[in-house]
């Protein structure tokens, strides 16, 4: 966690009318000069919909050309908010607003009355948060006692936008959510959380398109990176991850649910002691498709089962038939795999679980160099991979290949 004193840049609010909600869930800023906001979960949107009393930053002396420090102004207004029973803050676009600080969430979770979100930005374009500082969401006392936990930050319905520089930690469960979003960027951030901490994705994607994640760092208890359906025209660039579990596609098709994701692109990653490393996992039963998802220059230390293809995914809390092969399963087509290397925690270097029912096509891979911590070459198991695939010739068990 940063100390009081280390940077937050909330910043290029170039939007018209913008509103900080207030809501009903305590959270705390602090600032660079110590003062404690009490508000709750923060929600910056669009005007629609916005009830209560309205205070403005500029009221109380807010500046503005991203210079002068407008933390003061924030305070007073935020805190006179925080009196009324429904109030916004408001932060009028075409502004450049600087406020120092660290956002740190209520430790407690009986002070929270919404396990959802903590951060939410929606309904917003050209919309930019960035800065220095970190955001903790203070999850010990959510992990392993709370089933239903809130996402430490959450862009819905986010266009043409940026999230940059800023470290995420601890967050009670997924760190960073994008839903709804097209044409996003996340640069440069760092993610931490325990390797124990439960559910504590880095970033998470769903029914979201055009999104670039580069050049950041990811260390947490679940999938570093987490792909969701309706994603598509997602590149994933220069990520560190580790630890946790890799970075994944799904799970997808859970309760016999239809999906849809393609054009996956990563190029330029580094996975440290995961116990995944790029995994692709669907439930069977499930229908749609999972296609076009390229992997290119990935480094691997100590990682159990590097490359995977599960179509038996079932989370450990299922206790129905999930697991069971229930004679459909999403389709995964034209996955490549290239210049991937590097150790293998396990035996188990390439796993490919693939239905009965054909649904994985078009699997190829060059330039793989898997080994164990002796050296030696790292095992390669295909089971049910069908047509159109370059996979390494020591596969075992592979039917119709």
């Amino acid at each position: 966690m940063a100390r009081p004193g280390q940077n937050l840049h909330v910043k290029n609010l170039v939007l018209v009318a913008l509103y900080l909600v207030i809501m009903a869930v305590e959270a705390q800023l602090i600032t660079s000069s110590n003062r404690y906001l009490r508000a709750s979960t923060i929600s910056l949107a669009s005007t629609q919909g916005s009830n209560g009393r309205s205070f403005g930053v500029q009221n109380y002396g807010a500046v503005g050309d991203g210079e002068h420090d407008d933390t003061e102004a924030f305070t007073r207004a935020w805190n006179d908010a925080c009196k009324a029973s429904s109030a916004t803050l408001n932060v009028p676009g075409g502004k450049t607003f600087l406020v120092d600080g660290t956002i740190v969430a209520p430790e407690n979770p009986s002070s929270w009355k919404s396990t959802y979100v903590w951060l939410l930005f929606e309904h917003l374009q050209q919309f930019t948060l960035t800065g220095k500082g970190t955001i903790d969401g203070k999850g010990s006392n959510w992990w392993g006692k709370h089933k239903s936990r809130p996402t430490a930050i959450q862009f819905n319905d986010v266009k043409g936008s940026a999230l940059s520089g800023l470290k995420v930690t601890n967050s009670p469960q997924f760190h960073v959510t994008l839903t709804n979003c097209d044409s996003v960027q996340i640069v440069g951030i760092t993610i931490q959380a325990p390797e124990s901490s439960p559910n504590t994705d880095g970033i998470d994607t769903f029914q979201s398109t055009n999104i670039v994640i580069k050049d950041s760092t990811i260390g947490t208890g679940d999938d570093c990176v987490g792909i969701g359906d309706g994603s598509s025209n997602i590149n994933i660039n220069d990520i560190t991850c580790g630890p946790g579990h890799g970075i994944s596609i799904g799970s997808l098709g859970r309760g016999n649910t239809k999906a849809d994701v393609h054009s996956i692109h990563v190029n330029g990653a580094k996975l440290t002691s995961t116990t995944n490393g790029l995994r692709i996992k669907t439930w069977p039963g499930g229908s749609g498709v999972a296609s076009d998802i390229t992997y290119d220059n990935v480094q691997m230390e100590d990682v159990s089962n590097p490359i995977i293809i599960n179509q038996f995914y079932c989370d450990t809390g299922d206790t129905g038939s999930g697991c069971k092969s229930q004679g459909s399963a999403v389709k995964i087509s034209n996955v490549e795999y290239s210049n991937i290397r590097g150790t293998s925690a396990t035996e188990d270097g390439i796993t490919l679980s693939c239905s009965q029912s054909g649904s994985c096509t078009g699997i190829k891979m060059e330039k793989i160099d898997l080994v164990t911590g002796s050296g030696a070459q790292a095992s390669c198991n295909a089971q049910n991979v069908q047509g159109g695939n370059s996979i390494p010739s020591r596969c075992l068990g592979n039917k119709g290949q």
